[in-house]
């Protein structure tokens, strides 16, 4: 093989690498939207979906900060760890939160719940002040939030209790299959 054949496909080869690590990235970060959803219906403490996400990461990041550093021409790891926290990490973590979630029982229970606590978050971007009313409860001494639409906010302010109706995950975790404010 030449020396400028070599450049070429070395080039190639680059080029196709580079594109790889940001798709990736991008999968990475738009599956985060989709963990987070998931997350608020799942009855987990919140260290077990970070362990799974820093674990897979830093194993990546050990595999491949090599390949990502002489790709890139870099020196140093705070890139690739990025990068590798971001896309294996957080596809990792949504695969095992939709594992649970998707593969839930399909009978159902419902529990009553005192409201311990009454707050808001603001609303989506350009209607902050749509405010959706967020309540805290007790669930079997697990403290959970669960959030409300904007449209629901005066019988959340009048409710003392919720009802929840709940399935057993896939992985063994609860799911918020329904939840509704009662007085």
């Amino acid at each position: 093989m030449t020396k400028r054949k070599r450049q070429y496909e070395t080039g190639k080869n680059e080029k196709f690498w580079k594109g790889f690590y940001t798709v990736m990235v991008l999968i990475g970060l738009v599956i985060l939207v989709f963990e987070i959803l998931i997350y608020r219906k799942t009855i987990i403490h919140t260290y077990i979906p970070i362990s799974i996400i820093l674990m897979v990461g830093f194993l990546s990041f050990y595999l491949n900060r090599n390949h990502y550093n002489e790709t890139y021409n870099l020196t140093g790891n705070f890139f690739p760890i990025m990068q590798n926290l971001i896309s294996w990490g957080f596809i990792s973590g949504y695969i095992f939160m939709a594992t649970n979630y998707y593969l839930a029982e399909k009978k159902t229970t419902q529990y009553r719940f005192i409201i311990k606590e009454k707050s808001s978050i603001p609303g989506r971007r350009h209607h902050r002040d749509e405010r959706k009313p967020l309540v805290t409860i007790d669930y079997f001494k697990f403290e959970k939030e669960l959030v409300f639409p904007h449209t629901d906010t005066d019988k959340v302010d009048k409710a003392k209790s919720v009802v929840v109706t709940v399935r057993k995950g896939g992985l063994g975790f609860d799911i918020f299959d329904d939840y509704k404010v009662s007085n």
